[in-house]
């Protein structure tokens, strides 16, 4: 089976995997706008990545269309137009797929950040690896996950105590997102959940760039440790065959 993905990213990312891991090559080019993914036969984990990252580019889609819709209701807002009551119900289904793009954003992030464990316990020289080549700190996903994941409700929060809603210090994220809709279907309450709204589908955004940077980098450095690996074992097997292949040399000379 062959796989080929296109996300627009910060850096550009080329790599063709062959097999169930090899051969394999890799090419990274930081100054490209795109990266490009064609995977045949790949790992089970590779794959399951790739299809993070495409998961991740459909979330983002979504998530800057509803950034769009809520900055429009909150530019009306700002400029004193009377919202008419029926297009109250559109900016509570639309506060609720803010929402769920924020819930599904945290599942993604843990998704990805476990499939980083995985490919660790599966291949125990990949650290090392890391190291050798400069990358250690860069590989350490797990770490810059954990510290997104944070950021990402510390942003949320922010949001709703700027818009005037109460929000308890260890209120449960489910929670106080729902309470965001929920209060936009009170007339008292519509303009703080819009302007909250606003912001919380901005971070939305933000966060996902993130991912989507995060998974970019997890997917270059994985497939880059394969393609060595490959590179490792190919020469080696070359080396052996030639060793293998020599044919014996015949003294001439008689021995007394």
């Amino acid at each position: 089976m062959k796989t080929s993905l296109r996300f627009l990213a910060g850096a550009a990312f080329s790599v063709s995997l062959t097999a169930t891991l090899i051969p394999v090559t890799a090419f990274y080019a930081p100054e490209a706008e795109a990266f490009t993914v064609y995977c045949t036969n790949c790992s089970t984990t590779m794959q399951q990545a790739l299809q993070y990252a495409k998961d991740v580019e459909t979330a983002l889609n979504t998530a800057q269309q509803l950034q769009t819709q809520m900055r429009q209701y909150d530019d009306m807002i700002k400029q004193g137009i009377a919202l008419p009551e029926s297009l109250y119900q559109s900016i509570t289904g639309d506060l609720r797929r803010v929402a769920d793009v924020y819930t599904n954003t945290k599942t993604l992030g843990r998704d990805i950040s476990d499939l980083d464990k995985r490919f660790r316990e599966q291949f125990k020289d990949y650290d090392a690896y890391l190291k050798s080549a400069g990358e250690f700190d860069g590989g350490n996903i797990s770490e810059r996950q954990r510290k997104w994941s944070e950021q990402g409700f510390e942003n949320a929060t922010s949001a709703m105590r700027a818009a005037g809603m109460n929000v308890g210090a260890f209120e449960q994220e489910d929670r106080a997102l729902n309470r965001v809709v929920q209060q936009s279907q009170n007339a008292t309450g519509r303009l703080q959940a819009i302007q909250a709204g606003n912001e919380i589908a901005a971070q939305n955004v933000q966060q996902l760039q993130k991912l989507r940077d995060l998974t970019a980098t997890q997917i270059t450095l994985q497939s880059n440790y394969l393609a060595a690996t490959t590179e490792k074992e190919t020469a080696k097997a070359a080396a052996d065959e030639q060793y293998f292949d020599r044919k014996p040399v015949r003294s001439e000379k008689v021995g007394f």
